[in-house]
């Protein structure tokens, strides 16, 4: 690769990296003025690209945040009475380390106040592939351990997992994914069928 075409790329990744952040920041500013709902959804772009207004909920997903990412801006969501948190799939399309994830996500849950309602949310699988199979495994693990971490903290969790799984419980059904991670308007369906017997009316 030549030197100029390697300075074209380094550029392009720095000018990405400038626009989300200037995405990011803004989204921080939008959640500090928003009137916040008593319920709040927080996580990345799988909760930020639906409408959460069938629970009169506020909507503070962003796309590509990741654990660091909710635990330095979950303040923000201090007022309200209920959260429902999913997080993780970008640490782990990011190769960020399992045990860096757990440590985060052990830090987050400590933060909630105790006079919040916590629900945290099983990581979904992505489509299965070749490609992805490290990923999905990888999803399974931390899935268990999240199960095991949230009990411990006496919080409530909610596995979405199995319901979205494809014939072969390998991956993300076809028909409930745009592009193998993102969701169809079916798969909100499903998510929010399961949601609507687990949080209070």
């Amino acid at each position: 690769m030549s030197k100029f075409l390697t300075l074209s790329l380094l550029v392009c990744s720095l000018c990405a990296t400038v626009r989300y952040q200037s995405f990011y920041d803004h989204k921080l500013q939008e959640f500090a003025a928003m009137k916040q709902s008593d319920l709040v959804f927080l996580g990345e772009s799988l909760t930020m690209r639906h409408n959460w207004s069938e629970y009169r909920a506020s909507n503070m997903g962003i796309d590509g945040d990741t654990t660091a990412g909710v635990l330095s801006r979950m303040h923000l969501a201090s007022g309200a009475k209920t959260i429902v948190l999913m997080i993780g799939v970008n640490d782990i399309l990011n190769q960020i380390p399992l045990n860096v994830i757990q440590r985060n996500y052990t830090k987050i849950l400590k933060n909630f106040s105790p006079e919040q309602r916590i629900y945290v949310l099983s990581l979904l699988p992505v489509i299965d592939a070749k490609e992805t199979k490290s990923i999905n495994q990888k999803i399974r693990t931390l899935n268990r351990w999240l199960a095991s971490e949230v009990k411990k903290e006496s919080l409530s969790y909610i596995d979405l997992y199995p319901d979205f799984l494809d014939k072969n419980n390998q991956g993300l059904k076809e028909n409930l994914t745009t592009d193998g991670i993102h969701l169809t308007p079916q798969a909100y369906k499903v998510w929010s069928k399961i949601l609507q017997t687990k949080l209070p009316q």
